[in-house]
Protein backbone atom coordinates (compact mmCIF):
# COMPACT_ATOMS: atom_id res chain seq x y z
CA UNK A 1 0.00 0.00 0.00
CA UNK A 2 2.66 2.33 0.85
CA UNK A 3 4.39 1.80 -2.49
CA UNK A 4 1.47 3.07 -4.75
CA UNK A 5 1.08 5.77 -2.33
CA UNK A 6 4.35 6.62 -3.54
CA UNK A 7 3.43 5.84 -7.10
CA UNK A 8 0.49 8.42 -7.21
CA UNK A 9 2.21 11.02 -5.02
CA UNK A 10 5.37 10.93 -7.77
CA UNK A 11 3.18 11.24 -10.88
CA UNK A 12 0.62 14.27 -9.19
CA UNK A 13 3.93 16.10 -7.01
CA UNK A 14 6.13 14.97 -9.82
CA UNK A 15 9.26 13.23 -9.64
CA UNK A 16 11.27 10.87 -11.61
CA UNK A 17 10.15 8.24 -13.17
CA UNK A 18 6.86 9.30 -12.62
CA UNK A 19 6.63 13.04 -13.79
CA UNK A 20 6.14 11.60 -17.93
CA UNK A 21 2.83 11.11 -15.28
CA UNK A 22 2.01 14.63 -14.61
CA UNK A 23 2.88 15.99 -18.17
CA UNK A 24 0.80 13.87 -19.44
CA UNK A 25 -2.34 14.83 -17.14
CA UNK A 26 -1.51 18.37 -18.20
CA UNK A 27 -1.51 17.70 -21.71
CA UNK A 28 -4.62 15.95 -21.66
CA UNK A 29 -6.31 18.98 -20.07
CA UNK A 30 -9.13 20.78 -22.65
CA UNK A 31 -8.15 24.31 -22.79
CA UNK A 32 -5.58 26.66 -21.19
CA UNK A 33 -7.14 27.38 -18.62
CA UNK A 34 -8.22 23.47 -17.69
CA UNK A 35 -4.31 23.39 -17.84
CA UNK A 36 -4.11 26.05 -15.82
CA UNK A 37 -6.18 24.81 -13.09
CA UNK A 38 -4.28 21.23 -13.42
CA UNK A 39 -1.01 22.43 -12.44
CA UNK A 40 -2.43 24.20 -9.21
CA UNK A 41 -4.43 21.32 -8.48
CA UNK A 42 -2.64 18.03 -8.73
CA UNK A 43 0.46 18.65 -6.78
CA UNK A 44 -2.01 19.71 -4.08
CA UNK A 45 -3.36 16.70 -4.24
CA UNK A 46 -0.26 14.33 -4.03
CA UNK A 47 1.17 16.38 -1.15
CA UNK A 48 -1.90 16.09 1.08
CA UNK A 49 -1.78 12.36 0.01
CA UNK A 50 1.54 12.12 1.72
CA UNK A 51 0.66 14.23 4.96
CA UNK A 52 -2.77 12.55 5.07
CA UNK A 53 -1.58 9.25 5.12
CA UNK A 54 1.19 9.64 6.88
CA UNK A 55 4.13 8.59 4.20
CA UNK A 56 5.45 12.15 4.71
CA UNK A 57 6.60 11.33 8.29
CA UNK A 58 7.33 7.59 7.66
CA UNK A 59 11.12 9.08 6.14
CA UNK A 60 11.76 10.59 9.66
CA UNK A 61 13.51 13.49 9.59
CA UNK A 62 16.69 12.59 7.71
CA UNK A 63 16.04 12.54 4.31
CA UNK A 64 16.86 9.29 2.30
CA UNK A 65 20.07 9.93 -0.59
CA UNK A 66 18.23 8.45 -2.75
CA UNK A 67 15.20 10.71 -2.37
CA UNK A 68 17.61 13.47 -2.52
CA UNK A 69 19.11 12.48 -5.16
CA UNK A 70 16.06 11.81 -7.38
CA UNK A 71 15.01 14.94 -6.65
CA UNK A 72 17.46 16.93 -7.81
CA UNK A 73 17.69 14.73 -11.46
CA UNK A 74 14.27 15.50 -12.38
CA UNK A 75 14.91 18.95 -11.63
CA UNK A 76 17.43 19.03 -13.70
CA UNK A 77 16.79 16.73 -16.57
CA UNK A 78 13.30 18.67 -17.30
CA UNK A 79 15.36 22.52 -16.64
CA UNK A 80 17.73 21.16 -19.37
CA UNK A 81 14.37 19.82 -21.77
CA UNK A 82 12.82 23.03 -20.91
CA UNK A 83 15.67 24.85 -22.42
CA UNK A 84 15.94 22.83 -25.93
CA UNK A 85 12.27 23.28 -26.55
CA UNK A 86 10.66 26.41 -27.90
CA UNK A 87 6.79 25.77 -27.39
CA UNK A 88 5.57 27.42 -24.54
CA UNK A 89 3.27 25.23 -23.38
CA UNK A 90 5.82 22.97 -23.40
CA UNK A 91 8.28 25.03 -21.48
CA UNK A 92 5.98 25.97 -18.96
CA UNK A 93 5.41 21.66 -18.21
CA UNK A 94 8.91 21.45 -18.24
CA UNK A 95 9.38 24.36 -15.46
CA UNK A 96 6.55 23.33 -13.17
CA UNK A 97 7.69 19.89 -13.03
CA UNK A 98 11.37 20.93 -12.47
CA UNK A 99 10.75 23.46 -9.72
CA UNK A 100 8.31 21.40 -8.14
CA UNK A 101 10.40 18.21 -8.13
CA UNK A 102 12.47 19.84 -5.35
CA UNK A 103 9.52 19.88 -2.96
CA UNK A 104 10.94 16.30 -2.11
CA UNK A 105 14.41 17.97 -0.82
CA UNK A 106 11.57 19.17 2.59
CA UNK A 107 11.31 15.89 3.81
CA UNK A 108 11.28 16.67 7.72
CA UNK A 109 12.22 20.28 7.17
CA UNK A 110 8.82 22.40 7.47
CA UNK A 111 6.93 21.11 9.88
CA UNK A 112 3.15 22.97 9.10
CA UNK A 113 1.50 21.82 5.96
CA UNK A 114 0.60 25.51 5.30
CA UNK A 115 4.36 25.76 4.67
CA UNK A 116 4.44 23.01 2.53
CA UNK A 117 1.32 24.20 0.40
CA UNK A 118 2.92 27.41 -0.21
CA UNK A 119 6.21 25.61 -0.95
CA UNK A 120 4.21 23.94 -3.96
CA UNK A 121 2.24 27.22 -5.29
CA UNK A 122 5.06 29.10 -5.57
CA UNK A 123 6.18 26.68 -8.61
CA UNK A 124 2.51 26.23 -10.06
CA UNK A 125 1.19 29.24 -10.06
CA UNK A 126 3.58 31.08 -12.43
CA UNK A 127 3.13 27.83 -14.70
CA UNK A 128 -0.45 28.42 -14.85
CA UNK A 129 -0.19 31.61 -15.84
CA UNK A 130 2.51 30.80 -18.48
CA UNK A 131 -0.23 27.78 -19.87
CA UNK A 132 -2.62 31.07 -19.58
CA UNK A 133 -0.71 32.98 -22.09
CA UNK A 134 0.37 30.12 -24.15
CA UNK A 135 -3.34 29.91 -24.61
CA UNK A 136 -3.63 33.86 -25.33
CA UNK A 137 -1.14 33.66 -27.73
CA UNK A 138 -2.41 30.09 -29.99
CA UNK A 139 -5.77 32.07 -29.99
CA UNK A 140 -4.18 35.35 -31.84
CA UNK A 141 -1.61 33.39 -33.66
CA UNK A 142 -2.71 29.56 -34.22
CA UNK A 143 0.41 28.12 -32.13
CA UNK A 144 2.76 28.96 -29.52
CA UNK A 145 5.71 27.86 -30.92
CA UNK A 146 8.04 31.18 -30.89
CA UNK A 147 10.81 29.11 -33.35
CA UNK A 148 9.26 29.78 -36.43
CA UNK A 149 8.28 33.79 -35.85
CA UNK A 150 9.29 36.07 -33.07
CA UNK A 151 9.73 39.88 -32.27
CA UNK A 152 6.66 39.35 -30.67
CA UNK A 153 7.42 42.60 -28.71
CA UNK A 154 6.37 44.79 -31.77
CA UNK A 155 3.19 43.14 -32.37
CA UNK A 156 1.71 42.06 -28.86
CA UNK A 157 3.90 44.50 -26.45
CA UNK A 158 0.95 43.99 -23.45
CA UNK A 159 0.93 40.19 -23.58
CA UNK A 160 5.09 40.11 -24.49
CA UNK A 161 5.57 41.86 -21.14
CA UNK A 162 3.79 39.73 -19.15
CA UNK A 163 4.98 36.27 -20.75
CA UNK A 164 8.36 37.86 -19.70
CA UNK A 165 7.29 38.73 -16.11
CA UNK A 166 5.72 35.36 -15.97
CA UNK A 167 8.61 33.55 -17.66
CA UNK A 168 11.03 35.46 -14.94
CA UNK A 169 8.53 34.32 -12.12
CA UNK A 170 8.76 30.46 -13.10
CA UNK A 171 12.81 30.74 -12.99
CA UNK A 172 12.61 31.55 -9.26
CA UNK A 173 14.03 35.37 -10.21
CA UNK A 174 14.80 36.99 -6.68
CA UNK A 175 11.13 38.87 -5.39
CA UNK A 176 9.26 36.28 -6.23
CA UNK A 177 8.24 33.79 -3.84
CA UNK A 178 10.27 30.45 -5.39
CA UNK A 179 13.43 32.26 -5.20
CA UNK A 180 12.87 32.01 -0.93
CA UNK A 181 11.47 28.67 -1.46
CA UNK A 182 14.65 27.78 -3.05
CA UNK A 183 16.59 29.49 -0.42
CA UNK A 184 14.82 27.20 1.85
CA UNK A 185 15.65 23.82 -0.42
CA UNK A 186 19.22 24.77 0.01
CA UNK A 187 19.07 25.03 3.85
CA UNK A 188 17.78 21.34 3.79
CA UNK A 189 20.65 20.21 1.54
CA UNK A 190 24.39 19.34 3.11
CA UNK A 191 27.05 21.24 1.10
CA UNK A 192 27.73 18.45 -0.98
CA UNK A 193 24.75 18.47 -3.26
CA UNK A 194 24.71 21.78 -3.12
CA UNK A 195 26.68 21.96 -6.92
CA UNK A 196 23.79 20.20 -8.38
CA UNK A 197 21.25 22.59 -7.04
CA UNK A 198 23.52 25.60 -8.52
CA UNK A 199 23.39 23.77 -11.56
CA UNK A 200 19.61 23.41 -11.25
CA UNK A 201 19.57 27.11 -11.40
CA UNK A 202 22.14 27.69 -14.15
CA UNK A 203 20.05 25.62 -16.41
CA UNK A 204 16.73 27.45 -15.46
CA UNK A 205 18.65 30.89 -16.29
CA UNK A 206 19.61 29.41 -19.82
CA UNK A 207 16.04 28.31 -20.65
CA UNK A 208 14.54 31.91 -19.40
CA UNK A 209 17.06 33.44 -21.69
CA UNK A 210 16.52 31.29 -24.68
CA UNK A 211 12.78 31.90 -24.05
CA UNK A 212 12.80 35.65 -24.02
CA UNK A 213 15.66 35.99 -27.07
CA UNK A 214 12.54 33.91 -29.40
CA UNK A 215 9.63 35.52 -27.76
CA UNK A 216 11.17 39.10 -28.04
CA UNK A 217 13.71 39.53 -30.61
CA UNK A 218 13.48 38.77 -34.35
CA UNK A 219 11.37 39.98 -37.18
CA UNK A 220 7.49 38.83 -36.95
CA UNK A 221 6.31 37.48 -40.13
CA UNK A 222 3.05 36.64 -39.21
CA UNK A 223 -0.40 37.91 -40.06
CA UNK A 224 -1.50 40.97 -38.32
CA UNK A 225 -2.59 40.14 -34.37
CA UNK A 226 -4.73 42.29 -31.99
CA UNK A 227 -3.05 42.40 -28.48
CA UNK A 228 -4.17 41.40 -24.99
CA UNK A 229 -7.14 43.53 -23.91
CA UNK A 230 -6.14 46.47 -20.98
CA UNK A 231 -8.24 44.64 -18.72
CA UNK A 232 -6.69 41.24 -19.40
CA UNK A 233 -3.31 43.13 -19.08
CA UNK A 234 -4.41 44.90 -15.52
CA UNK A 235 -5.22 41.40 -14.39
CA UNK A 236 -2.34 40.07 -14.96
CA UNK A 237 -0.17 42.63 -14.02
CA UNK A 238 -2.16 42.52 -11.03
CA UNK A 239 -1.22 38.98 -10.20
CA UNK A 240 2.05 38.72 -11.34
CA UNK A 241 2.17 42.14 -8.63
CA UNK A 242 0.99 39.95 -5.47
CA UNK A 243 2.78 37.32 -6.66
CA UNK A 244 5.60 39.14 -5.88
CA UNK A 245 4.38 40.78 -2.99
CA UNK A 246 3.97 37.62 -1.38
CA UNK A 247 7.74 36.83 -2.34
CA UNK A 248 9.32 40.25 -0.93
CA UNK A 249 7.11 38.77 2.87
CA UNK A 250 7.90 36.09 2.19
CA UNK A 251 12.08 36.97 2.10
CA UNK A 252 11.10 39.12 4.97
CA UNK A 253 10.16 36.27 7.32
CA UNK A 254 12.86 33.88 5.76
CA UNK A 255 15.69 37.09 6.83
CA UNK A 256 14.47 37.76 9.89
CA UNK A 257 14.55 33.89 11.15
Amino acid sequence: MDILIWIIAGALLPWFPFSWIFNRLLVSAPGAWARALTVIVLPQLGLLLLLKSGAWYLLGQEMPTALRALALFTAILYAYRAAGTRDMQIWARFMATSGLSLTWLLVGVLPQHWEMQLFVLAWSIPAALMLIWAGVLTKKTGGSYLGLSGGFARVLPRLSVLISLTALAATATPIFPNFFALLQAMESLPIIWMPLLLLVLLLWGWTVGRLLQDLLFGIYHGDAVHDLSVAGTWLGGLTLGVFALVGIFWGGIWIIN
